[in-house]
């Protein structure tokens, strides 16, 4: 019996020291400068941001067309001269035809060399249209840049916060709010860097056909032979044709004036007899 109340009253004085303790953390939290409230009611320091400084951010893609003798070959030319400024070719497709073929390629190039690659593209063929459009972008570059900067010094603030916690539910609450921030701080940023990607890098977008040259003039002897002998045995065939297809009206206009000639020859024997008789 004794055992069993010494138990209880053990038991009552521990619960008493863990409320009391943890009131007095949750005072003593809540008594400092950053206590949890102002972990859900923290904002990101704009006050004390210093303007963001950045210079004119301009997005240009290229759209183009051209028409060369050998489309393979301008592939292979285009792909070096791309290699050698710097660029890359992001994907590329030859399509062909019979003795037709085009070709696509999608090109990356820097951004100070767009307009000197449009123009060396008329030593391939002939450059039937270029256009080139230009989105300026500043402005949200400048936005995301002000945003990342405010979401950093706010992280920082909560991991401050977060070495500070006296209990559990302040370290809980802290860890949230740290991990909702840090996540749209890696959107931001992966926004950013995109946009600094395309800023960067130009985008070609080019479309090559090949024109039809027709057959090359060359002295070739036994060619000009192949086609006069090619040419006789049309001639021989198409007369063959012909005359198989005279023969029978031949035949019967042979038949019919067979038939006159022989009416004829028996009238002029009447006419004969009877001016003998």
């Amino acid at each position: 019996m004794r055992t069993r109340i010494a138990f209880a009253v053990g038991t009552a004085v521990l619960a008493g020291s863990l409320l009391f303790g943890c009131g007095s953390s949750d005072r003593s939290f809540d008594a400092s400068p950053s206590s949890t409230d102002g972990v859900a009611g923290e904002s990101m320091p704009m006050e004390d941001e210093k303007a963001v400084q950045v210079g004119q951010q301009v997005i240009q893609t290229a759209n183009t067309s051209l028409e060369v003798a050998d489309v393979d070959a301008a592939v292979t030319n285009i792909t070096t001269e791309v290699e050698a400024i710097g660029g890359s070719v992001q994907s590329r497709s030859i399509n062909r035809f019979d003795d037709d073929a085009t070709a696509s390629m999608t090109i990356r190039i820097p951004a100070a060399s767009l307009e000197t690659f449009l123009t060396s593209l008329a030593d391939q063929g002939e450059v039937l249209n270029t256009t080139v459009d230009a989105q300026d972008v500043t402005v949200e570059v400048i936005d995301l840049e002000a945003r990342i900067s405010s979401l950093e010094a706010s992280i920082d603030r909560l991991r401050e916060l977060q070495g500070q916690a006296t209990s559990v539910t302040d370290l809980v609450a802290v860890e949230a709010e740290l991990a909702t921030r840090q996540s749209e701080l890696e959107s931001l940023t992966a926004r950013r860097d995109y946009l600094a990607s395309q800023v960067a890098l130009s985008t070609v977008y080019l479309w090559i056909d090949q024109v039809d040259t027709g057959a090359a003039l060359t002295p070739d002897f036994l060619g000009g032979l192949q086609r006069g002998w090619d040419a006789l045995l049309t001639l021989g065939a198409g007369l063959i044709t012909a005359a198989g297809f005279i023969l029978p009206t031949a035949l019967v206009g042979l038949v019919v004036a067979a038939v006159i000639l022989i009416i004829i020859r028996l009238a002029r024997t009447r006419h004969s007899r009877k001016g003998q008789s």
